[in-house]
């Protein structure tokens, strides 16, 4: 990523590691680093051998054992509204997490005023919708706050949020470089892993803040690891914001 100067990185994870053993995590070859010789020998048949452990698909009953092990509020609201769906919608809801094409179909670009909030709904189908918001505040000395979310929801209800907020300050008529930003993912989603330990938010010019989200597949029918790029960009009265595909 970018050279930061001024940076706090804070990255939430919910869906973290199921204890389950149909759902347990494992390493994507593409996160290990270059090998030579022997080692990258190796590593293609620990890559191998990992990707062929990985279950074929989630079912409502391995879904709803990841969700009741899971011990977040997140997790047990999602419990609580997955299990009140009638069974042909849960195993719908289920088979919508697991389409790789839905979450790398999560992309979009905005902008607008400092101080006037932004939400936009996109349906994916009458089921799946993206919801894209970006708040934004302007205080009396000068400091700016820019929060963008991009939330996939399932019937209502929420399975991805990634969030990135962006920090500036404005002084006589001028946009500062000692921005900040602060980046978080809200994942309820069993069939893919959003893992925050390596990511890095990087502010660069004078107030723009880009993350990078890697999905990486936990059951086999998702397909592909999925990258997106998200970036928040503020300007002296207005601001960008984008989530584009890595």
């Amino acid at each position: 990523m970018h050279t930061v100067t001024t940076l706090r990185l804070t990255t939430v994870v919910v869906a973290g590691a199921a204890t389950l053993s149909v759902l347990a995590p494992a390493a994507s070859a593409s996160e290990a680093g270059p090998h030579q010789g022997s080692q990258t020998v190796a590593s293609r048949t620990v890559a191998s051998q990992t990707a062929a452990k990985l279950p074929a698909k989630l079912t409502v009953k391995s879904y709803t054992a990841y969700l009741k092990a899971q011990k977040t509020p997140e997790a047990q609201r999602t419990l609580k509204s997955f299990s009140a769906l009638p069974a042909a919608k849960q195993a719908g809801f289920v088979g919508y997490l697991q389409n790789g094409k839905i979450y790398a179909s999560l992309f979009r670009q905005l902008k607008g005023n400092v101080n006037h909030p932004v939400k936009t709904v996109t349906p994916y189908n009458k089921d799946v919708k993206f919801v894209h918001e970006v708040t934004s505040t302007k205080n009396t000395k000068g400091a700016v706050s820019v929060s963008y979310s991009a939330t996939e929801t399932i019937y209502g209800i929420p399975v991805t949020s990634e969030k990135l907020t962006l920090h500036y300050k404005i002084v006589k008529g001028k946009v500062q470089r000692n921005a900040r930003a602060v980046a978080k993912v809200t994942n309820v989603n069993a069939a893919v892993a959003i893992k925050s330990g390596n990511v890095k938010v990087a502010v660069k010019g004078i107030a723009r803040a880009d993350v990078t989200w890697k999905a990486t597949p936990r059951v086999k029918a998702v397909g592909k690891p999925v990258l997106k790029d998200q970036a928040v960009t503020g300007h002296l009265n207005t601001w960008t914001a984008s989530l584009i595909h890595g």
